[in-house]
């Protein structure tokens, strides 16, 4: 998908032959999509929308999911003001419309892209194969924007048909289950006619094997708080169909003797895809610093989230805000040798000293928590760097992802930890060079699955939806592990838990409140949509 935006900013200035095709004088539902040209370029504009702000250009990672036991708001100021991260809003702030809007204007695009390319000939999309795909792809898509929307708001109004004007505005709101049935119909049809990764050669783009880890995600998702599916077994069934295709491997290290896990996220940052091992399985792109290559494709990765300097007048430096912090909740789940560690959370600083930003390092053995260096700024190519643009691609899944559902769900299905759940969790932790475990280090079940949360916590921080991986564990999971943040006991090395009650770090484990379980729906909506209802407390 990025090479069609770059094709297409690099024609607005030069001549070019991707572009040189007839003009069409009056596109519309009759003319559009008669060709293979065309049918991509629809299917590249529901890509486009994961880019925009409301959704992995930042809310998604950060203004909806900040405000966790694994990252937390970390200015001083502004704290009396309306901020998601620290539960102080309401129905009306303007990133909850932002991010609800942009949801459905992508499921919108998605829906009239299905209804305008099921109408159209086989030839005219360039073959039976290729009519396939496009549908395939642009339902995995509308799957992963409701999986969002159920991630943030639970119960939302279920559209699937294309929204050209108000008359099918009214519509209530479906249950998650019927949400769950819909998302899983999309990813079942976007498993058969998605292509093969090692095919298809294009990380942003959705693949077979992408479809099948976000069934086995669905699929988990479901058996948990508040639907309790008890579909494991298919979450199981679709990951183990991943891991046997071959065709996704974990990063190793590097032969500079780079840690694969920090070898990934450096490439990541560098715009370098991964086609080998394919580990990073499907992404959101961005492109461009919005200046010098004269688009708007670029996003906040790294910037908003990562090491923060504020020197504006060094150009080997780049502006990065780093609003939010690494928590000392995840600080204390990593072992000192586990390579994680000191990627996860950035072991330096930035200091101006005159015009420059000087790189300084932390004190190891007194830190306990600290910027977020998953995504580091400092590798982006692109020049010059711009404060609110950044070319950072944004992972939706990994494999190592699909390696943790399976050690949860081969645990869940068979009541206890097997060999085959313990072999695919180890095989996260010796990448990340830390210890592993055995059949024997658990109890049971439940402890095994702690574990697991833990080990997601420490290898898929800041990237899979925390308050989902929170609420899918139980209510009271979900609200203990937050208020962790505030909690003023001390654990067995006689340090506090949780955050001093005079540090604005404590607040979201403050003012956390039974209806924060989800977000409300947003007034805009109720405005234009009455009948939807509002979530339950709000």
């Amino acid at each position: 998908m990025k090479r069609i935006f770059w094709a297409a900013a690099a024609c607005a200035l030069a001549s070019c032959s991707f572009l040189d095709t007839d003009v069409y004088g009056n596109l519309n539902e009759d003319n559009l999509y008669q060709e293979e040209k065309t049918c991509m370029a629809g299917l590249a504009g529901i890509y486009d929308k994961l880019g925009a702000e409301g959704l992995y250009g930042v809310n998604l990672w950060g203004n909806l999911d900040a405000g966790t036991d694994l990252l937390v708001y970390n200015r001083g100021y502004g704290v009396n003001d309306a901020r998601i991260d620290l539960y102080n809003y309401n129905n009306t702030h303007s990133d909850i419309e932002r991010t609800w809007k942009d949801l459905y204007e992508g499921i919108n695009r998605a829906n009239d892209y299905i209804d305008l390319i099921g109408s159209r000939s086989e030839s005219d999309c360039g073959g039976a194969r290729n009519k396939r795909m496009y549908l395939a792809e642009a339902k995995g898509l509308r799957a992963l924007f409701y999986l969002n929307l159920v991630a943030f708001w639970g119960e939302v109004p279920l559209r699937l048909t294309p929204a050209r004007d108000l008359s099918g505005q009214q519509l209530a709101r479906s249950s998650q289950q019927q949400i769950y049935a819909q998302i899983l119909a999309d990813l079942h049809e976007a498993e058969a006619g998605c292509l093969p990764a090692d095919e298809l050669q294009a990380p942003g783009r959705m693949s077979q094997t992408t479809a099948q880890a976000l069934l086995a995600r669905a699929y988990m998702w479901q058996s948990g708080y508040p639907v309790g599916a008890d579909t494991w077994d298919e979450a199981l069934y679709w990951a183990r169909e991943v891991k046997n295709s071959g065709l996704h491997r974990l990063y190793p290290t590097t032969a500079d003797g780079t840690n694969g896990y920090r070898a990934l996220f450096i490439d990541m940052c560098s715009d370098r895809y991964d086609l080998i091992w394919r580990e990073s399985m499907f992404e959101v792109e961005f492109f461009g610093n919005g200046v010098s290559t004269n688009t708007d494709e670029a996003g906040m990765v790294g910037l908003y989230l990562g090491v923060m300097n504020m020197c504006t007048t060094d150009p080997d430096v780049p502006y990065a805000y780093g609003w939010w912090d690494g928590s000392r909740i995840l600080f204390r789940l990593y072992e000192e040798n586990d390579a994680r560690k000191w990627w996860n959370f950035a072991d330096y600083t930035y200091t101006t000293v005159g015009e420059k930003a000087v790189k300084t390092p932390v004190n190891k053995a007194t830190k306990t928590d600290g910027a977020s260096g998953k995504w580091r700024a400092e590798y982006m190519p692109v020049r010059p760097w711009a404060r609110n643009n950044s070319s950072i691609n944004f992972p939706i899944m990994r494999y190592s992802d699909v390696l943790l559902m399976i050690a949860e769900c081969a645990n869940r299905v068979n009541g206890a930890p097997t060999q085959e759940a313990v072999d695919a969790l180890n095989e996260v932790r010796q990448r990340a060079e830390a210890s592993t475990v055995a059949l024997s280090d658990f109890a049971d079940m439940e402890a095994f699955e702690e574990f697991v949360r833990e080990e997601r916590a420490r290898e898929l921080c800041f990237e899979v939806p925390r308050h989902m991986e929170l609420r899918r564990c139980g209510e009271e999971y979900f609200y203990r592990r937050i208020r962790l943040l505030a909690d003023q006991s001390f654990d067995e090395n006689g340090k506090l838990i949780g955050y001093e009650l005079t540090n604005n770090k404590s607040l979201p484990g403050l003012q956390l409140d039974r209806r924060h379980i989800y977000l409300p729906i947003p007034q805009a909506e109720l405005n234009t949509n009455p009948t939807c209802g509002q979530n339950e407390l709000w």
